[in-house]
Order: C-alpha cells, then structure tokens, then sequence
C-alpha cells in the first residue's frame, strides 16, 4: 500500500500551507500551573518544543477529505489532487525529555534517603531526596498540546506532589514520626559574593539535624543565636534601614527565606514573616522571603503535624542551590498556590551621590544597585485532613531603592 501511495505521490503535485510561514511567528509563554508553583514553557528558550506535523488532505470539486494513510487510497482513475498542510504542535519527544527533568523523580526503587545516626548520636543523611509529580505523561502531553493549541497563557495540571523514598534505620526517629518527605524549600544564590556564600553556608549548617517537636513553634532566630565571627561568619552587606551595609552574617537572609518557603509550601502555620524592604534578586519569585535580624525581625512557623519534624539543609556551590527538607509525617493536606500577583509598580529613583575621600577625586563606585518597588500578592489554600479549608493571602510591599554611587573628592571638600 505504502508504494502505491508513493507512485500517486509522483503523479499529483503536493500543495503546502505555508511551514516557512510559521518559523517567523512569536509564541508567548505557556505557564503551567501546578498546585505549588507555576512552571513555564518558553518556546524562545525551547524553540524544539513546537512540531510541524503533515496532515494529507484529497481535494475533490473544491472540497477536502481527510486523507488516512493507513486506509485504502482512491483509484487512480480519478481526478484528485493531494495537499499537504502542516499543523503546529508541541514535539511529544521534546516535552518528554522535558517532563522527565523537571517533574519526575526517576525509578523510585532507586532514588531514596537514608537517615541514621552515628556512633555519637549524631543525625546523618545519606542522600538527597528529589520531587516530583503524580502524573502520566500522556494525560500530561494531551493537557499541554490542547491548550498550546488553543493558544491560552495558562494550564492547570492537575498532579499531587511526591518525593523521594525515605528510609528511617533510627528506632526513635521512626517513634517520633520522621518516616518521610513532607516538604521541600529551594532557592539560588547565583552571583553571591564569596562573604555571601561563606554565612550561607555556616547558617544553614546550624539547622541540618535539628528536630521541631509536634505542636511547637520553630524560631529561626533562637537557633541562630549570634552571628559572630568566632562562629564561622564574615562580614558582608545587610540591609539597616534606608542603607546597605556591612555586617557579619550578610546573606543569612537566604537561609531564612528557603525555611520559611518549606513551611509555606508544606502548608505549615506561619506565626511570624515580614518580607525586605526591597525586591532582592536572590529571592525570585518575588514574594517568598522572609528577613531576620537578630533582635528585631525573626522568622517563626508551628509543627501543626501529625509528628515531629527533621530538617535536612543542602547547599551546592556548583549550582548555587539551597535547600530545606523536612521529613515527618503526612496528613494528607492539600495545597494549592497562586502567585505572585503585582501591582502599584513604581520606579526606582535617582541615585544618591556620597562624597568619600577612600577614592581618587572623581572615580565613582557603585555600592549598591537600585531596585523598582512594587507589591506582590501569593495565594494560599489549604485543606485539611479534617476537610476544613483555610485561605491565606502573603502581601509583600517592596520599596523602590535608589542606587547609592561613592564619588571620590579631595579631603578638603568633605571638610
């Protein structure tokens, strides 16, 4: 059958409609919405994503008949011409390999953590888990297809979350409810100063192992304590005020802003949040940080769980990656995401010259960068095991920040 169709190929002329057409036009973002985070498809970064697909039609008396190739074709003897039109679709091949890195945790009999304690009774984990979603490919592939189609920005994707196999070799680790992966915090510090990178490291380290007992309420600042040089920390610029300055322990920020993004996403009672005073780069998307300073501002959330939770903290330098997870048990809580949602966007204003003597007259140095302000809005829903819903809204109101230039002056000027 297939050299028949080919022999009426080279007798009957094709007629195209228009692929070179089609290579010009600019698709928009397709996001899609997950029930705790919103992923897009950028065809201008994944150009392969889109497919052309030939669909053969017979054209008799100005009419066209779908043409199946798998079916008896028409005798030769009549009067028929072939098109060919080319329909554009998302590559299944291309949105695979795709779905497998970014939403699948691979073979689950392989992938797992080992928790354990060694011979001082210290806690120590073997492995690091990964998330994913409960869905099938090819419900995934027909949701996404369906609506690249009907060209729309937004596609609810209807997958629970899952994680990595956890297995709990501790007595009273199992005893106190830590048997598997109830949350997962994660955020990027690319472009950080080696100071930066230095408090990162050392704060998070103070909270792998620890232990939140059931019904009580987590401050990150009481395990914190000090951020003193004796404890490992370098100086490096925080936010005081209306300025940026140099203190030990810049960048435990980032820290705080991934533990509190577990707890948001697992659903847990946040007590106490309060976002920075400006939109920090470091904190995308904007909306999910949380700022600490000792003293002033903390970071608090409560073990409303069924057990106790275990925290593990991951930094990799390589891929300037940070992350929490808690371990615990799950009570089946559902939820659900939006966001971020901005508004009342204002500028930054003009940038403020300070005079300095610690640099040649007339070189300028840019101290810190300026930043647009603007308010953002994420939505949170949670139904509980219990099948009580509760609905939250995180404001944020981010200031706009001017740039802060140092101009080098003679001493006399400043005088």
């Amino acid at each position: 059958m297939k050299k028949r169709f080919l022999a009426w190929l080279m007798i009957f002329p094709f007629f195209f409609a228009g692929p070179a057409s089609a290579q010009n036009k600019v698709y928009k973002p397709l996001s899609l919405v997950f029930n705790d985070q919103i992923y897009k498809l950028d065809f201008k970064v994944n150009p392969d994503l889109i497919s052309k697909t030939p669909r053969y039609f017979w054209k008799i008396n100005n009419q066209k008949v779908p043409l199946d190739l798998n079916q008896e074709i028409l005798a030769q003897d009549d009067l028929i011409q072939v098109e060919t039109v080319f329909e554009e679709e998302i590559s299944r091949d291309y949105l695979k390999k795709l779905f497998d890195e970014m939403f699948n945790i691979g073979d689950e009999t392989n992938s797992f953590v080992k928790i354990s304690r060694d011979k001082t009774g210290k806690i120590m984990f073997s492995g690091v888990p990964h998330s994913g979603y409960d869905i099938k490919f090819e419900k995934f592939y027909k949701l996404v297809n369906d609506g690249f189609k009907k060209r729309v920005k937004y596609i609810r994707i209807p997958a629970k979350k899952k994680f990595s196999r956890v297995i709990v070799e501790d007595k009273e680790l199992q005893k106190r409810g830590i048997k598997e992966v109830i949350a997962i915090g994660e955020s990027n510090f690319a472009g950080s100063s080696w100071a930066r990178r230095k408090n990162i490291s050392v704060a998070a380290g103070l909270y792998n192992g620890l232990i939140i007992p059931r019904g009580k309420i987590f401050s990150f600042n009481e395990v914190l304590q000090d951020v003193s040089e004796a404890r490992g920390f370098v100086r490096e610029l925080v936010i005081k005020g209306n300025k940026t300055e140099k203190e030990y322990g810049g960048g435990v920020c980032q820290v705080s802003t991934t533990v509190f993004r577990a707890a948001f996403l697992g659903g847990l009672d946040i007590i106490k949040r309060r976002s920075h005073s400006y939109a920090v780069p470091y904190y995308k998307p904007h909306g999910l940080d949380a700022t600490i300073y000792l003293g002033v501002q903390d970071f608090k959330f409560k073990n409303d769980t069924p057990g106790d939770i275990l925290i593990q903290t991951v930094v990799n330098s390589e891929k300037n990656e940070l992350k929490f997870i808690f371990y615990g048990t799950r009570d089946n809580r559902e939820v659900e995401i939006e966001g971020p949602f901005i508004s009342s966007y204002r500028r930054a204003p003009e940038p403020i010259i300070e005079k300095t003597d610690q640099l040649p007259p007339g070189e300028k140095y840019l101290q810190s960068y300026a930043h647009d302000g603007f308010f953002t809005r994420w939505r949170r829903h949670i139904k509980l095991a219990n099948g009580e819903n509760k609905e939250e809204l995180l404001n944020s109101n981010y200031r706009p920040w001017p740039a802060r230039i140092l101009l080098g002056v003679p001493p006399e000027e400043l005088e």
